[in-house]
C-alpha cells in the first residue's frame, strides 16, 4: 500500500514537473514569436523610410522642391506607405485590398496637392503615370 502512495505521488509530481515546463516551453516560444514579430516590424518600418527618403529626394530633383518641401513630401509618403503595407499585410479580400489601396492613394495625392503648387501637382501626377485630365 505504501508503495502504491508512493508510485501516485511521484506520478502527481513528474505530472506537474512536465506540466511546468511545457508551459515554460510554450511562455519562451511565445515570447520569440513576439521578439521575431517585432524585429520584422522595425526592417519593414526601416525599409519604407528608406524608400520614402528616395522617393522624396527623386521628387525634389524632378519637381524642383525646397528642402522643406521635400522632407514633407518624404513624411506624407512614409505615413501612406504604413497604411498601405497594413492594407497589403491585412487578411481581408482582395477587392477589400484594392478599394482601401485606391482610397490611400487618393488621400496621400490630397495632401500632396497642400504642399504641390499646382504645377508641381501636375508634374508629379504626371510621373506617376496618372491620367490628369481629370485634374
Amino acid at each position: 500500500m505504501k508503495t502504491l502512495i508512493t508510485l501516485v505521488i511521484l506520478l502527481i509530481y513528474t505530472s506537474s514537473v512536465a506540466q511546468t515546463q511545457t508551459e515554460d516551453q510554450i511562455e519562451n516560444q511565445t515570447e520569440k514569436q513576439i521578439e521575431n514579430q517585432t524585429e520584422k516590424e522595425e526592417k519593414e518600418t526601416k525599409l519604407l523610410r528608406k524608400m520614402a527618403t528616395e522617393k522624396a529626394i527623386e521628387l525634389q530633383k524632378e519637381l524642383n522642391l525646397t528642402i522643406y518641401k521635400s522632407r514633407l513630401i518624404e513624411k506624407t509618403i512614409f505615413e501612406y506607405s504604413v497604411k498601405a503595407n497594413k492594407v497589403l499585410q491585412s487578411n481581408v479580400s482582395a477587392r477589400e485590398k484594392s478599394r482601401s489601396l485606391g482610397n490611400i492613394v487618393y488621400f496621400q495625392n490630397e495632401e500632396l496637392k497642400e504642399i504641390l503648387t499646382v504645377h508641381q501637382f501636375y508634374q508629379y501626377l504626371t510621373l506617376q503615370n496618372v491620367n490628369v485630365a481629370g485634374f
